[in-house]
């Protein structure tokens, strides 16, 4: 007997209802960080509750030969790569290995598997079935997928778990209400998957034995993989024609310096005036100064977030006067930002995209007509494209920049050869929203030179971090080590000539003089950093070129680089021990009030 609904209205009411609330906490959210936690959970079952709506539609219109099947290519290694995100918790809570394979090889982040059907519908399919193989399989076993193109047009699907299939259940495994010994089954996942793999023309089947575990089979029709974009083609080398030139202010919101060096590269063949901001609160200052014809605002930022920000802005400016684009490595839609009115015009998501970023960028700022071919200057010089560093594909998102990717590169392996240990700190310290925030942007980086596995990586740890599941976020951070370092190693062999700094500091006035203001400046930025005020930042900059000069050439310096280096990551208290340190050894003495 199909499910049956009092009225399809009933059900868009509740619906409504529910994302009125689900708006309302997301907003509540943002009021109340200790909160955070509860609302989490309340928006996540929400949106749970939401989705099962909206599965529970689809299998009624299923069952009854009415759902309207709207194939496309789809591409099954994205489906299982978001699955393996969204069910990290539960598999590293039983230890189990996920593994997934295209035609006997280990899937990569970037691998591809396309075939034909509906994305959403394939991911209700498949995370039904994986999430049921996970908690099928006994602990500290594997969970293999294999993705197997047997025939031209069908292709077939096998997940294998350890566990066996009880014998009550095998004759119906794929009825309604089937389940066996979970207490929150509802027993509707394998009959939903069987519904759809049905309405996709294809089928599904298990086998089950002590030795073998339990494995199901689900056959799908293949598809060709999309056509690329012929109009933005283009290979590692040569670009094709670039038929307008973009003029316009713009400022930018951007914490980062790397981030800031590749906007600033893709920008450069263009009549772009790029002022650079590096938080909100910079960005409100800025604006009330100088108009712009858009900002580009970083959602993650020190001092003043971009959401903060903006909020102040459209006070001022509404969202046709002043566009406003969001820069973030989170998916995010733009529906749900501006909820319930626009605040933001658009989305740009990192690592940038080129072809996406102009495309957006044309809709805001004057386009001028103009041929051009731009084309590397060292065709001969083919860089290496594998599983550690995809070079081909870094410099197609830099638009055969090879210069740019270089200087990209090196400042990269500057800045975070040391970022586990960083990292593990601010963990340890509970400085969660600083280790959230540097494994975030490392992400995003790791995509724009072309570091698949270390993306990966990275978007695990933050996972962890953000959902705080700290029992295993020490084996991510060992797993984050052992894909940058061979990143970090690649580098250094691709640039073994990069050019080293080493100009000498100097003061530009009186050495007397100087050290007065240095010593005015190092109380307050002794008691910045025992608050752990983030202005510290501000005045460690006042202070380090004298520090720089005093130290040069002695075993002092050691101690100033370790302090820059732990205010770059945050870590104040360890910076006010050494700042302490190197003042005694300077003969400086630091007062506090």
């Amino acid at each position: 007997m199909p499910i049956s609904f009092s009225s399809s209205a009933s059900n868009q009411r509740t619906n409504n209802t529910l994302e009125d609330v689900l708006y309302r906490i997301r907003l509540m959210k943002k009021e109340k960080c200790l909160q955070q936690s509860w609302l989490k959970m309340i928006v996540d079952s929400g949106n749970q509750l939401s989705e099962m709506i909206e599965n529970s539609l689809d299998t009624f219109k299923m069952e009854e030969n009415t759902y309207v099947f709207t194939p496309s290519p789809c591409n099954l290694a994205d489906i299982f790569n978001k699955l393996a995100r969204d069910l990290d918790s539960q598999i590293r809570k039983k230890n189990i290995s996920l593994e997934v394979f295209i035609d006997g090889r280990q899937m990569l982040p970037e691998g591809t598997f396309w075939v034909s059907g509906e994305f959403r519908l394939l991911q209700n399919l498949f995370g039904n079935l994986l999430k049921n193989a996970i908690e099928a399989s006994p602990e500290d076993e594997k969970v293999r997928v294999d993705f197997d193109p047997q025939q031209k047009d069908m292709f077939l699907i096998r997940i294998n778990n350890k566990g066996v299939v009880p014998e009550i259940l095998r004759d119906r495994f794929f009825d309604r209400y089937a389940t066996h010994g979970k207490k929150s089954g509802t027993g509707l996942g394998t009959y939903s998957a069987k519904l759809i793999a049905k309405t996709h023309r294809g089928n599904i089947r298990f086998e089950t034995d002590e030795t073998s575990g339990t494995t199901l089979f689900v056959l799908l029709p293949s598809s060709p993989e999309p056509e690329p974009d012929k109009e933005h083609e283009t290979d590692s080398f040569s670009l094709k024609k670039v038929d307008f030139t973009l003029q316009g202010t713009i400022l930018m919101a951007e914490d980062n310096p790397i981030n800031q060096q590749v906007i600033k590269g893709l920008m450069e063949d263009h009549d772009i005036l790029l002022d650079i901001a590096e938080n909100g609160q910079e960005v409100v200052q800025i604006q009330n100064l100088l108009k712009y014809d858009l900002i580009l605002m970083d959602m993650e930022m020190p001092v003043m977030d971009g959401s903060e920000a903006i909020q102040i802005i459209r006070k001022q400016y509404a969202h046709d006067e002043l566009p406003i684009l969001s820069l973030t490595a989170h998916d995010l839609a733009l529906s749900e930002i501006n909820q319930p009115k626009i605040i933001i015009n658009d989305v740009i998501s990192k690592p940038i995209q080129p072809d996406h970023f102009f495309k957006i960028l044309r809709k805001y700022l004057k386009s001028v007509p103009v041929t051009q071919t731009l084309n590397n200057s060292e065709p001969e010089k083919r860089v290496l494209a594998n599983d550690i560093l995809n070079l081909d594909r870094a410099l197609q998102q830099l638009m055969g920049k090879r210069h740019l990717l270089e200087n990209i590169m090196q400042s990269f392996k500057k800045e975070y050869f040391n970022a586990p240990e960083a990292i593990k700190k601010l963990i340890e310290n509970k400085q969660f929203q600083s280790a959230q925030r540097k494994i975030h942007t490392i992400k995003g980086l790791a995509g724009t030179i072309g570091a698949p596995m270390l993306q990966k990586a990275a978007q695990d740890l933050e996972n962890a971090i953000t959902d705080r599941m700290l029992p295993g976020v020490n084996q991510l951070i060992s797993s984050f080590r052992q894909n940058l370092d061979p990143v970090i190693e690649t580098i250094e062999k691709l640039l073994p000539g990069s050019p080293k700094e080493s100009v000498e500091p100097s003061l530009s006035n009186d050495l007397a003089e100087q050290l007065t203001l240095l010593e005015k400046n190092l109380d307050r930025f002794y008691e910045l950093l025992l608050d752990s005020d983030s202005e510290a930042n501000d005045a460690c900059d006042l202070c380090y070129s004298a520090l720089s000069y005093l130290t040069q050439n002695t075993d002092d310096r050691l101690l100033l680089d370790q302090l820059k280096q732990n205010m770059k990551n945050y870590l104040f208290d360890d910076a006010a021990t050494i700042l302490k340190t190197l003042t005694q050894k300077l003969g400086l003495e630091l007062q506090t009030h």
